[in-house]
């Protein structure tokens, strides 16, 4: 009941204005492209961050680039590929590495904003199919939070995080990275699976103390097991 109220509503600074954040894990077996695409196009974030992407979903998704002419792609052909698309510039692109011998990574770049630069980290941990896997998950959550913690400025942490945030080892997303989450407010959004509103809510958008967040969402079916998300972010 508590993430049914309590959302951030200011209005925010007009120098700063907000931006339009997608992300979406959109399952590495998924050949709907075009259904990625559609939904892109009809919401038209300003910031886009694909989760599990191949080099086929490279291919398809170059009908994005003229919208989005700053990006950052490191695919996989299995579960690991992650993208990050914008039309402000990234700088600083890169792959963070995390923990655990079958690592997923994670990319971060600063976004040039109109109001002053953001942090943007895209992340994906480890499914948690065993014990293993979980302590794997639980490593890379709190790897993630350390990086964050050791940033100045805003920062928006995005992605399939494996987790919902009723989990212990969401913790250190909280207590060490200090990052509140855009759905504050707005209900708990299950993303998991992509079966009506049952399910759980372990896709996240994530902020550092000086992030406003505003109009999250889950959005529509695009063919994957996971449902997108949505929400429009202020840094200060």
């Amino acid at each position: 009941m508590p993430w049914y109220f309590g959302g951030d509503v200011a209005p925010g600074d007009p120098a700063r204005p907000y931006l339009k954040l997608l992300s979406s894990n959109v399952y590495y077996l998924n050949h709907r492209t075009r259904k990625v695409q559609d939904l892109v196009r009809a919401e038209a974030p300003d910031v886009v961050g694909l989760i599990e992407v191949t080099s086929t979903w490279m291919r398809r998704l170059k009908a994005l680039h003229a919208a989005y002419p700053y990006r950052f792609e490191a695919p996989d052909e299995e579960y690991v590929g992650l993208a990050l698309y914008s039309r402000y510039p990234l700088e600083n692109a890169r792959v963070l590495a995390l923990p655990g011998e079958l690592s997923t990574p994670a990319i971060a770049a600063t976004l040039k904003a109109p109001g002053g630069d953001v942090e943007i980290v895209l992340a994906h941990p480890t499914s948690p199919e065993s014990a293993e896997y979980i302590q794997r998950r639980n490593e890379q959550i709190l790897a993630i939070s350390n990086y964050v913690a050791s940033l100045r400025g805003p920062v928006v942490v995005a992605g399939d995080f494996n987790i919902t945030m009723w989990n212990t080892g969401y913790r250190p997303l909280v207590d060490v990275a200090k990052l509140h989450n855009s759905r504050q407010g707005h209900g708990v959004g299950p993303t998991w699976p992509s079966l009506g509103r049952i399910g759980v809510p372990i896709d996240q958008v994530l902020g550092t103390g000086g992030v406003r967040f505003r109009n999250f969402r889950v959005l529509g079916d695009v063919g994957s097991d996971h449902y997108p998300v949505y929400a429009e972010f202020s840094a200060h």
